[in-house]
């Protein structure tokens, strides 16, 4: 253990030991804290620290980039608060950095640990840090395809504030996820009815302040709306692939000669039958008629060769929630009811960290099940 204190004490030198331990991530039964210590996330400790302790003579007795470190381990291992910090072995304490200025191990109590989660973040503050993740998994990965869809939080039959959802067979709340290939980007919580349309407003808004560059975004037909096609188009730039209901036509409406009706009628504002189409489209957007957009955006879709072939692409997003439900426990059994939301977000936050923490250190494949 003195030789792993001497190891683990180069970091504190800027020397890292990268090569005794970066080699034991490709084994397999690896302690997850092995992951998290090439998990570079000083920008948000210090956003943590500068928005979240508004005293600014606070002694920090833990690091704060090792208080959310540790917070991932809780969500990934499934444990109490008290129980996280007793799972821990020397050696994962220190690759967490818990040591103290006499070199000591230093580790904080379950209720320091559940006070820095509930009450320093918050669902505000872990909103903020999902948006930080993303845009550094943006930023990092090649992945051009956008995928977003809902998957049940089961809760247990005998809950009295869950919804039954019959589609499901089980009482649940929802998340609603977004994910850029295989890594996730955002995720909104809802009760276990709420439809995927209204969500996706959120998604977009999230996404478009993200600059996201795509090639391809596909959705439940849930989302199968004129509004959701016009606005993923104005603000994603690109065309959606979205399943039409069925009982979906052809919106005449949404023919090239309705298009060019309403064109012309703005002719005061440049409006020309001989404009490129994106420029018709973005004009009528612009003037009130995004639902006129919409259909003919769905009319192209519908009448697209290829569109059984796009649809096939929504297929790994339902892989994707299988995957993160098989790596943290995404349920709401056992959590009371003003926290779901909380622990829910809590939970995929710790899944984007652990993804982050693959890419930055240039993993590609995401294979989670070897850690502990």
């Amino acid at each position: 253990m003195a030789s792993l204190r001497e190891d683990i004490y180069t970091v504190y030198k800027g020397v890292l030991f990268e090569d005794s331990i970066r080699n034991d991530i490709d084994k397999e039964n690896v302690s997850v804290c092995r992951l998290l210590h090439f998990l570079n996330i000083d920008d948000i400790a210090q956003h943590v620290e500068n928005n979240h302790y508004p005293n600014k003579d606070w002694h920090f007795r833990y690091r704060i980039s090792s208080m959310i470190k540790l917070t991932i381990v809780k969500c990934f291992r499934d444990l109490s608060f008290n129980k996280t910090i007793s799972s821990l072995s020397d050696e994962e304490a220190l690759l967490l950095h818990f040591v103290n200025d006499g070199g000591n191990i230093s580790l904080p109590t379950g209720s320091t640990l559940h006070h820095f989660v509930k009450y320093r973040l918050g669902t505000d503050g872990l909103q903020h840090i999902m948006r930080m993740i993303a845009e550094r998994i943006i930023g990092l990965t090649k992945a051009r395809d956008l995928k977003t869809d809902s998957t049940p939080l089961e809760a247990s039959r005998y809950d009295k504030y869950s919804d039954y959802n019959p589609h499901y067979g089980c009482k649940m709340d929802k998340a609603h996820i977004t994910m850029i290939g295989v890594f996730p980007l955002c995720m909104t919580y809802t009760n276990g009815l709420a439809g995927d349309s209204p969500e996706l407003d959120k998604h977009i808004d999230f996404l478009k302040n993200l600059n996201v560059d795509i090639d391809s975004y596909a959705l439940d037909s849930g989302c199968d709306s004129f509004e959701n096609h016009a606005d993923i188009w104005h603000y994603l730039k690109v065309k959606p692939t979205i399943p039409p209901k069925c009982n979906a036509v052809i919106s005449i409406e949404g023919t090239i000669e309705r298009i060019n009706h309403w064109v012309n009628k703005l002719w005061k504002k440049g409006g020309s039958i001989h404009m490129p189409i994106t420029k018709k489209l973005e004009l009528l957007y612009d003037n009130g008629r995004r639902k006129q957009v919409g259909m003919y955006l769905r009319n192209e879709m519908m009448a697209d060769e290829k569109f059984e072939e796009k649809i096939k692409t929504r297929q790994p997003i339902e892989r994707s929630n299988r995957h993160i439900k098989g790596r943290v426990t995404f349920d709401v059994r056992k959590i009371q009811k003003n926290s779901r939301e909380l622990y829910s977000i809590a939970r995929f936050v710790a899944y984007q960290f652990m993804t982050l923490a693959n890419l930055q250190n240039k993993i590609e494949k995401i294979d989670l099940a070897k850690y502990f």
